[in-house]
């Protein structure tokens, strides 16, 4: 899924946090995962690297499938819920459970470009037959249907009983989400 679809999951999942340090923590685990991802496409265009570079091959380089794979691991993220329930650190808490639902999500939705779920247990990656952007695999459905969740995830979490400056938060990472998301939808079909 899109890093938006995901923040907006979080936030349908976790509606009812008023905290702002709770909501912090939803939206920065939704994320978390493709964070390292954030950094290595800011170095490469840095470095000068084209896209189809970017995506095609340096991408699927060892060391950065590595690094994406320990922040998307479903084994680590629970090794740190265990130590932040150990703690009582609520904030942790919600952000690796917001992670391992960014995770979750990410597992049936990649094609050839998944992680490593369960690294350092197992190298095994799940190849789904579906992708959540690739039109070879179903991306042309998968794609519209997540920005349409995202939506009715915004709308449903507008109308939730957080207090009102929390709902025009969620509101407008909703928006920006969708807006993100559909940008994203136009450039992997031109």
């Amino acid at each position: 899924m899109m890093t938006p679809s995901h923040i907006a999951a979080s936030l349908l999942v976790w509606r009812r946090e008023d905290a702002w340090r709770d909501l912090t923590s939803v939206v920065a685990g939704a994320v978390l995962p493709d964070a390292t991802m954030f950094v290595f496409y800011g170095y490469q265009k840095m470095m000068g690297a084209t896209e189809a570079s970017i995506w095609n091959e340096l991408y699927f380089l060892d060391h950065w499938q590595y690094t994406f794979d320990v922040f998307n691991s479903f084994p680590i993220a629970l090794v740190l819920l265990l130590f932040a329930w150990r703690l009582k650190c609520r904030w942790l808490q919600l952000l690796l459970l917001s992670a391992m639902l960014h995770m979750g999500f990410d597992l049936p939705l990649h094609h050839d470009d998944g992680h490593r779920h369960f690294l350092p247990i197992s190298n095994w990656r799940f190849v789904s037959p579906i992708s959540y952007w690739d039109p070879k695999h179903f991306g042309y459905i998968v794609a519209p249907i997540e920005l349409l969740g995202s939506i009715a995830a915004l709308i449903f979490v507008s109308r939730s009983g957080a207090t009102p400056p929390r709902r025009s938060a969620q509101v407008m990472l909703g928006i920006y989400g969708i807006l993100l998301s559909i940008l994203i939808i136009s450039l992997c079909f031109v």
